[in-house]
């Protein structure tokens, strides 16, 4: 995204470029069908680029691809559902003129997949829109580097496809000034980690509204009621990706979802740390303390628990909707 973002000439980041994270997108009739007939209602890529020549960008995001090939193909299967005129775009008619689609994946698997796309394109695979796969790796040379490269196919911007050519190291400063709010998507994240998130920024912060938290001790508490809507919103419009889109949608996703706040809602009542404040479970109270590291505090209270093999991860490896 920052490369369509980011104006070279001005060093400065475009304010007519729109990027989201998670929409969902109608697909056409032709396509409103997979393979076993049943009904797509719509498809959520990963991220997504607006220019302001109406033309887009679909990107598709794979931190780490299956170790077993016989599941790329379902993966591809997924690109080429974005491969069609699809209703949803942040325009005044949900349409672009043309959109391009691209792979992004580690670089330990870019060689290996893009054989495999050679090997099956024409066949099991077709995509007609312009498609590229683009490849990343993380470096440190004294300071830390994401590393950006081009494997095939071509973007249609003719510019940030020169870039790519050869590669781009991008230093790791840029994402922490520009996207390091952005601190939940639409993965859920580890039970103990937005606790924390929870915990440090909604519930301190009312804390500190109620003027008691200055003289608080250790041994102390201070309730805190909360509506579960408000920690929902609070966390939204302060760690999703809303805070780079300038518009609310019924398309983009509401990031936290609300079952996350409510399974992290009850997990507090079970770790005795906060009450029900009515029966229809609307309102929390939460008996705020202070913690010496919020997040060991809570690894150690979900230690016990099952995460699903969940793990701290910039994106998920499931495939979308």
């Amino acid at each position: 995204m920052n490369f369509f973002r980011y104006d070279p000439v001005r060093k400065e980041i475009r304010r007519d470029v729109i990027v989201f994270q998670g929409r969902k997108f109608i697909p056409s009739p032709q396509k409103s069908l997979n393979r076993e007939g049943e009904k797509i209602n719509y498809v959520t890529p990963d991220i997504g680029i607006l220019l302001p020549s109406k033309n887009g960008v679909i990107g598709e995001v794979k931190k780490s691809f299956p170790s077993k090939k016989e599941r790329w193909l379902k993966i591809f299967e997924q690109l080429m559902k974005y491969d069609d005129d699809l209703t949803g775009w942040p325009t005044s008619d949900e349409k672009v003129n043309s959109h391009d689609i691209v792979l992004i994946l580690h670089i330990s698997r870019a060689v290996a997949v893009n054989e495999f796309y050679d090997t099956h394109k024409g066949t099991e695979i077709e995509i007609k829109r312009p498609f590229s796969i683009v490849e990343f790796s993380r470096s440190n040379e004294g300071k830390q580097f994401y590393f950006f490269r081009k494997v095939s196919g071509g973007l249609s911007e003719e510019a940030i496809d020169n870039q790519l050519k050869y590669g781009v190291q991008v230093p790791m400063d840029v994402f922490i000034n520009l996207y390091s709010t952005i601190k939940l998507y639409d993965d859920e994240p580890p039970l103990p980690y937005f606790l924390q998130l929870i915990w440090e920024n909604v519930v301190l912060f009312k804390a500190a509204e109620s003027g008691r938290l200055e003289r608080l001790r250790k041994n102390q508490k201070i309730d805190i009621d909360l509506e579960i809507e408000t920690i929902i919103e609070e966390l939204h419009r302060g760690f999703s990706f809303r805070g780079l889109y300038d518009n609310e949608s019924e398309r983009q996703p509401k990031i936290p979802r609300r079952e996350w706040v409510y399974r992290a809602c009850y997990k507090l009542v079970e770790l005795k740390e906060a009450k029900w404040s009515d029966e229809d479970k609307t309102t929390i109270i939460v008996f705020f303390r202070l913690y010496d590291d919020v997040l060991a505090h809570f690894t150690e209270c979900c230690s016990g628990e099952e995460e699903d093999d969940k793990q701290m991860k910039l994106f998920k490896n499931e495939e979308p909707e």
